[in-house]
């Protein structure tokens, strides 16, 4: 063997061996379970001994949906989470204009939230003039569904011209018709003018830097969304660098690429190339075609059937027309691949959910494992299309913490009390995985747990529909066995069981036995890949 850890709380997500205390790994791969005094005789002198103390070890965490270089990305920019008023947007962007504008560069901030201001309104173009009429800014909200520019950076990017109602950009505008500065949805693409490309060494830092940040919580896989960070379609630049990596043998966690294309022939196109569904590149994996169908709440574009009930006359947006999405689907499907489709309003989930029924109808294929990121507000009919269709969620329960406070007022509480519902998907049988979204949200596993069992604010003061949540065991099993179904890869990770891959993350604490609302403050203190230690907590 070439590595034993015993002496440990060890939590397998196997039925067949729900717990042990000792785990024997060769050549990355889980050879034995048992107690001490059965895998302790099997080392060599040569084995490495690791004394897990009486911690807990769980398979390695996946993370189901996030955005890796656009954590590193934003890491660079004005962190804009903790304002709690358009004044302090205002100084913290300020106190970065002289760097931007010595650089040569756009001043970007990120992660805004207006409804957590003291006065709850979107910010335009006029109020960020006030930070710089010179350097061109750019502010993103945390959502990522709409960015708000000022007006040195709607010169630049070509936009001013534009007039309410002539225009096909998904913009705001002022009451005399002009931009107003705000840019929604896939509009957004645009911004792209505002970049500056990384070249692929640099690209290369970024993966790694996010990894390393990555593996610190206990993860080992993600599925990431990365082809249209720099422009419409980067995919051949991204793939290229994450191949690199991995055949070089330094990508130190599974990535499995959500692969966001705008139209069918972007998709077409890189159907053509060696990346066919499920090709595996080392620890890079193509995973599935990602779509956007809708918004977010926040920023009033997620689609609601009955609209606002808020923010009267506004509904949403659907980002595909019926038949667009069709094509979108058809073409991957036909191909053999997997979709996961944005859906966060009900409206925009029904359309989905239509959709992916018609092409499965129309084609029939053996197990696609098509599903839905976010999947949020929906009524129980809409839910019970996931088991009929076997549909794969993809959910973020640290989302509720900031949705607690807006989603009765948006779509009403009958519909909420529905929404955000795990307890129903998990006892209907759905296959849903957790992940993080980042960086709309940190990629904290053990947070995003406690979440999952006290529906409840960080700090304890509000709950929110306790009756929706779910046990820490299955909310284990949402970071772990499930990510792995919903990448195929069920057979060789997400448990820590013979036969499979040795992915292992190492708590502080036995979350099992712990309050719920102390399971945020566990520790992970050690990251494990291929039998690997990758992350020691010193």
């Amino acid at each position: 063997m070439d590595t034993i850890f015993y002496n440990g709380i060890i939590r397998t997500q196997d039925n067949a061996y729900p717990t042990c205390s000792a785990v024997a790994v060769k050549n990355g791969v889980i050879m034995r379970l048992g107690g001490d005094e059965e895998i302790l005789p099997l080392a060599l002198p040569e084995t490495k001994r690791i004394d897990l103390a009486g911690r807990l070890m769980l398979p390695g965490f996946i993370d189901a949906h996030l955005h890796l270089l656009n954590y590193i990305e934003f890491l660079e920019q004005v962190n804009l989470s903790e304002a709690r008023s358009l004044r302090q947007v205002r100084e913290l962007c300020a106190a970065k204009v002289a760097q931007a504008a010595e650089k040569g560069r756009w001043l970007g901030g990120v992660s805004f939230n207006q409804d957590h201001w003291d006065v709850p309104k979107m910010p335009t173009r006029k109020d960020l003039d006030e930070i710089s009429r010179d350097v061109p800014i750019v502010i993103r909200r945390a959502c990522f569904n709409m960015s708000v520019v000022n007006t040195k950076g709607m010169e630049m990017l070509g936009i001013m011209g534009e007039r309410e109602g002539l225009t096909s950009m998904l913009l705001g505008f002022y009451d005399d018709g002009t931009p107003n500065g705000i840019i929604r949805q896939h509009s957004q693409d645009v911004l792209a003018k505002a970049v500056t490309i990384p070249g692929p060494e640099e690209l290369k830092e970024m993966i790694l830097k996010a990894c390393a940040d990555m593996a610190k919580q206990g993860i080992t896989s993600v599925h990431s969304e990365d082809y249209i960070n720099y422009a419409v379609d980067s995919s051949e630049l991204i793939s290229r660098v994450y191949k690199e990596l991995a055949a070089e043998g330094n990508l130190p966690l599974r990535v499995y690429q959500q692969c966001a294309f705008r139209t069918k022939e972007q998709l077409e196109a890189f159907l053509a190339t060696e990346n066919k569904p499920g090709a595996e590149f080392g620890r890079y994996k193509i995973g599935p075609l990602k779509v956007f169908e809708d918004g977010a709440l926040g920023a009033r574009t997620a689609c609601l059937k009955d609209g606002y009930q808020n923010d009267p006359g506004k509904k949403g947006i659907l980002i595909h027309p019926k038949e667009e999405l069709y094509g979108l689907f058809v073409t991957a499907h036909k191909n053999g691949m997997q979709i996961a489709t944005h859906c966060i309003g009900d409206e925009a989930l029904e359309v989905t959910m239509d959709t992916y029924e018609r092409v499965m109808n129309e084609y029939p294929r053996v197990d696609p494992r098509h599903g839905i990121i976010h999947c949020q507000l929906m009524t129980r009919e809409l839910q019970e299309r996931f088991r009929q269709l076997n549909i794969v969620g993809y959910v973020q329960p640290v989302f509720i913490e900031s949705d607690m406070n807006i989603v009765d007022d948006c779509a009403g509480s009958e519909l909420a009390k529905q929404s955000y519902n795990w307890r129903a998907f998990i006892d209907m049988g759905v296959h849903i995985c957790g992940s993080s979204d980042c960086p709309v949200e940190a990629f904290d596993i053990l947070p995003n747990i406690c979440y999952c069992v006290t529906r409840a604010k960080k700090d304890g003061s509000k709950t929110w529909y306790p009756e929706n949540g779910i046990t820490v065991d299955e909310a284990v099993r949402m970071f772990t066995l499930e990510g792995a179904y919903a990448s195929f890869e069920e057979s060789v990770k997400g448990s820590i069981t013979v036969g499979k891959l040795a992915d292992l993350v190492v708590i502080d604490k036995d979350i099992y036995t712990l309050k719920p609302e102390e399971i945020q403050h566990a520790q992970v203190e050690m990251t494990v890949v291929d039998g690997q230690v990758i992350y020691e907590k010193q």
